[in-house]
């Protein structure tokens, strides 16, 4: 009995483990998205060696929760195998959110020169608030454990609207004219930076959704209830 009971407190304390790792890669997520941004637009800040070193904490992070909800799993059998399953898919979505700021700062090292934006400044300023202000949101949910899916539901509900952002600016670079008083070669590094941005983006609502929608629409739009009109 005893020893039953010291396994059913440990698989919880792995999972436990599990989510403060997944919190301590978010706000490295957050972080290293911060500092790309920074030596994008300025060539200066953290470095590009020191982001990639950073990034590979957060894969270490990864294998370590994999390990914990193997062994979680191994204990516990079919319980709880859905919570278990959905921590699997949310480590790689955060890795991967690691990997798109890595793909920033690359963009600033391996192409330098001061950063242009030509009229679209404003709008790309605005944008990346808008990133880090979601991204915070996402560590709230975790962290605190408040509201999570009132929380989580606002912003997968706002993720179509932060999407035409990215589209409207999109459409504005590719305009024949090319009326933002930018380059071709100043216009691509753009593009290819929104491109960036808009799937971290991508991986903030697929997180969030978790806590919103069942196992198999993690990543999906919220199923629209059909016409009851249509159906009949």
């Amino acid at each position: 009995m005893f020893e039953s009971l010291f396994n059913l407190v440990k698989q919880k304390n792995l999972l436990a483990q599990a989510n403060e790792q997944i919190i301590e890669m978010l706000k490295e997520d957050l972080s290293l998205f911060r500092a790309s941004v920074e030596l994008l637009w300025t060539e200066s800040g953290v470095s590009f060696e020191e982001i990639k070193q950073r990034d590979r904490q957060i894969n270490r992070f990864v294998r370590e929760v994999r390990k914990k909800v193997l062994t979680y799993l191994a204990f516990s059998g079919l319980r709880e195998m859905d919570s278990a399953i959905i921590i699997l898919y949310l480590v790689v979505y955060i890795e991967r959110i690691g990997d798109h700021t890595k793909d920033i700062s690359r963009l600033a090292t391996d192409y330098p020169n001061r950063f242009k934006c030509g009229k679209l400044v404003k709008d790309v300023k605005d944008f990346e608030r808008q990133l880090f202000d979601r991204l915070e949101r996402l560590i709230d949910i975790f962290e605190t454990g408040d509201n999570i899916r009132e929380k989580a539901s606002g912003l997968t509900r706002t993720h179509p609207d932060v999407d035409k952002v990215y589209l409207k600016m999109i459409n504005r670079l590719l305009t024949p004219d090319n009326t933002e008083g930018l380059a071709c070669a100043e216009g691509v590094k753009l593009a290819l930076y929104l491109r960036y941005l808009r799937r971290i983006e991508g991986h903030i609502f697929n997180i969030a959704s978790s806590e919103v929608n069942p196992f198999h629409r993690i990543g999906f739009s919220k199923k629209k209830k059909k016409n009851k009109a249509r159906e009949e």
